[in-house]
């Protein structure tokens, strides 16, 4: 979604943080890029267990990385108070806890709150090195993702109700921090994407958006097309790519991504709220 909200706002994609690191330290660039930083790792997740056997980062050595920069003068102090700071995370976490490599120690709710408890920290952290302007997005419905065929007890016909069950519990969670943001943190606006009920909408009337299927892969095979995934051995590629909600067994596809960012640019309170991005991204929005 970076993609196009950094072109919405007329600005170049920003550079992964590590790729901005060594270009300053060879000296290929002489500072770090002054239109935003990306420290997101794929894979990682609010809790630093999520996958670390796969060498992501966590986001809590993401925030480490970031709050390092800021101590070091590697980001201009003003320019953080200007920028607008995206969170969305969470997804990894909760399909992991349904793997049946490493049965979860804590129930649901717990789990829950202990990814709740992270994003916390990480709103408390981001506001105190600066940030004033902060956009978190809920999650998708995690439970609808084609990668559930992997999962043994998930049903194939109709998305895997248990993980939606844990997914709404974390967004409403999520939401609460976010509208406490103004009153927790004076001089900071944040804003709540309803990515899940974006979703929802393109799943419930698929036509309108131009969508012909949202329940299967484009890019796998098996069923729903996430028992393969894309790039393994075995897997097929559908010919028209952006009519599918999903590209491959857990990640959308460039038409829903680019639709989804649509909504949270534009859109009105169903979709983000309490102002969309575009206002967000409006220094007015401060006055």
């Amino acid at each position: 979604m970076a993609t196009y909200v950094a072109e919405f706002i007329g600005i170049d994609l920003q550079k992964p943080y590590l790729e901005a690191q060594i270009e300053v330290m060879n000296g290929s660039r002489k500072a770090y890029p002054s239109n935003g930083i990306n420290f997101a790792s794929a894979g990682s997740g609010f809790l630093q267990e999520t996958n670390k056997d796969f060498g992501v980062i966590p986001i809590q050595e993401q925030l480490l990385q970031f709050q390092t920069s800021v101590k070091q003068n590697q980001i201009d102090k003003t320019s953080i108070q200007n920028s607008i700071f995206f969170l969305e995370s969470g997804s990894n976490d909760i399909f992991n806890y349904f793997l049946p490599f490493d049965p979860p120690k804590l129930d649901p709710n717990a789990y829950v709150q202990s990814m709740l408890k992270e994003a916390a920290n990480l709103i408390d952290q981001i506001y105190k090195l600066g940030a004033r302007r902060i956009a978190v997005f809920s999650l998708g419905p995690v439970g609808c993702v084609p990668a559930r065929a992997i999962l043994p007890l998930a049903p194939v016909d109709r998305c895997y109700g248990k993980i939606n069950v844990m997914v709404k519990k974390f967004n409403s969670g999520l939401e609460s921090l976010v509208k406490d943001i103004p009153t927790k943190y004076p001089g900071a606006i944040g804003v709540y994407g309803a990515v899940y009920d974006i979703v929802q909408r393109f799943r419930a009337v698929p036509t309108n958006y131009g969508f012909s299927d949202v329940v299967n892969a484009c890019c796998g095979y098996g069923p729903l097309g996430g028992l393969v995934q894309c790039g393994k051995e075995g897997y097929k590629i559908c010919p028209n790519p952006n009519s599918f909600l999903f590209w491959d067994y857990f990640h959308p596809s460039e038409h829903t991504y680019e639709l989804i960012s649509k909504a949270l640019w534009v859109g009105d309170t169903s979709r983000i709220r309490p102002i969309n991005l575009k206002n967000l991204a409006n220094p007015a929005s401060f006055n």
